[in-house]
């Protein structure tokens, strides 16, 4: 477990939030959550190139039950060790359920926490600080404030996180998932000598976010392509932008399919979890209210699969 002052150097790479994988039942998977952390930290998810985040809203969040969060902190870490920073989301509209969420972390004995505003009504600047102050005064963790506009309503503006960063010193790091590459660009301009920035909104603004300093990016499909996540990182941080938009560009059949707008904004988490399953990994199926994935969605995900140009373990020869 690291405390807050120690968390900001490690928090940049490729910043996987996990899925959590369910049995046909709706359980948690357990051993299946095991091989997924392995299979991610065996692609390359290391310190220094990356951080595994359980328990986001790619985890599926909002239908674990905090007994659950607790669990999946537990085994992601037993199975990471101190090979990779792992971050637990505890995002809750509920300061006092965070507070319990994040004392799971601690348990598990988790590098740090993802939390997001409050949601359900707008947030204001004032709640803002109260919810943050108040998380900070029960732990020495470091948090990284997930910027999740799509929930709480909210583009947290610059100068109200220039007074998060001011007034709680455990903020260490921003997922700032801005839909405006101006605005993060700004962002970072204004708080990237004092936090940690990592581009939230994902392959869609690499490699640009890297050009303009995010020290990483947030992505989801690296539970199914990491080794391609890793090596988009790699030639960024060489300075090697034209690679990295070779590999985005070799990618671009499957994400483009994986994160075109659909009928909802997770069902994402719907075909990232079918690849999973096709190609032998730890998908399940996602919780209700979410819906499986359908034949079309499936036949689709395997053909991209069986074309998928770049290296993955789970590739065949």
């Amino acid at each position: 477990m690291l405390e807050f002052k120690d968390l900001k150097d490690k928090v940049k790479g490729v910043v996987v939030v996990m899925i959590t994988p369910f049995k046909e039942d709706y359980e948690l998977d357990e051993e299946g959550l095991r091989k997924l952390t392995r299979f991610l930290i065996d692609s390359g998810i290391r310190e220094g190139k990356g951080v595994l985040v359980p328990a986001g809203s790619t985890g599926e969040c909002p239908m674990l039950t905090d007994e659950e969060r607790r669990r999946i902190f537990k085994i992601v870490k037993e199975e990471a060790g101190n090979t990779v920073p792992v971050i637990g989301g505890c995002n809750h509209t509920d300061t006092r359920t965070v507070i319990k969420l994040v004392h799971y972390a601690e348990e598990a004995g988790l590098d740090g926490v993802m939390i997001s505003p409050p949601y359900y009504w707008k947030p204001s600047e004032k709640i803002l600080l109260n919810h943050y102050k108040a998380i900070a005064k029960e732990t020495k963790l470091g948090i990284m404030v997930y910027n999740n506009w799509f929930a709480s309503q909210l583009d947290i503006p610059i100068e109200t996180m220039v007074k998060l960063v001011d007034e709680v010193p455990n903020i260490v790091a921003l997922k700032d998932n801005s839909p405006y590459i101006s605005k993060l660009a700004k962002m970072i301009e204004v708080l990237g000598d004092r936090i940690s920035i990592v581009n939230g909104a994902g392959e869609p603004h690499e490699p640009y976010a890297s050009l303009m300093g995010a020290r990483g990016f947030v992505t989801g499909e690296a539970c199914l392509i990491p080794k391609t996540c890793l090596s988009i990182y790699e030639a960024e941080e060489k300075g090697d932008y034209h690679s990295a938009k070779k590999i985005l560009k070799q990618a671009e059949p499957l994400l483009n399919y994986i994160l075109e707008a659909g009928d909802h904004l997770a069902d994402y988490i719907v075909k990232i979890k079918a690849g999973l399953n096709i190609v032998g990994l730890p998908g399940g199926i996602p919780r209700l209210p979410l819906s499986p994935a359908d034949e079309t969605i499936k036949s689709k995900m395997k053909k991209l699969l069986d074309e998928y140009p770049l290296p993955e373990l789970w590739k065949r020869s």
